[in-house]
C-alpha cells in the first residue's frame, strides 16, 4: 500500500480561481501535470495515458473508485469536449483548457467559504493552496 503525504488546508473559490487566474504558475503546473501523465513523452496524451494517471490530479473527488464503465464514458466525453481538432489525442493546449475547467468548477462547488480540505502532496488543489500561501 502506498502512503501518500496529506495536508489539511482551508480552500475557498478565490484560492483555486486565483491560481487558474495566475497564468505563469497555473501553466507551469498543466505543463508539469501533462509530463506526468504523457507517459510515452510524445507530446500528446492518449485515452490511455490519460485514463491511468487522471485521478491522480485530483485524488479523494472519487474518480478511482468509479466503475470503469463510467469512467471510460469520462474518457470519451473529455476528449469529445477537449480534443479541439479531433485528432484523437489531447495535445498541450488542450489539457490546460481541461485543466483550467475542471479547477474553476472545483472552484464554483467550493463557494466562497473556507473548507477545510485534505490536499495530497501534488495535487492540482495542494497546488492552488500552496500558490496562495506564496502569494499571501
Amino acid at each position: 500500500m502506498k502512503i501518500t503525504s496529506v495536508v489539511v488546508h482551508a480552500l475557498n473559490d478565490s484560492t483555486v480561481a486565483g491560481f487558474v487566474d495566475d497564468t505563469t504558475p497555473f501553466e507551469q503546473c498543466s505543463k508539469e501535470c501533462f509530463d506526468e501523465l504523457d507517459l510515452n513523452a510524445d507530446g500528446v496524451l492518449s485515452k490511455e495515458e490519460l485514463r491511468s494517471g487522471f485521478g491522480k490530479l485530483l485524488p479523494g473527488i472519487g474518480y478511482v473508485s468509479q466503475p470503469k464503465e463510467e469512467l471510460n464514458g469520462l474518457h470519451d466525453e473529455i476528449f469529445e469536449r477537449f480534443d479541439a481538432d479531433q485528432n484523437g489525442v489531447v495535445d498541450r493546449g488542450e489539457f490546460k483548457e481541461l485543466l483550467r475547467e475542471i479547477m474553476l468548477g472545483v472552484a464554483r462547488g467550493i463557494g466562497g467559504s473556507p473548507v477545510l480540505v485534505a490536499l495530497e502532496h501534488g495535487s492540482l488543489l495542494m497546488r492552488a493552496a500552496q500558490h496562495e500561501q506564496n502569494r499571501g
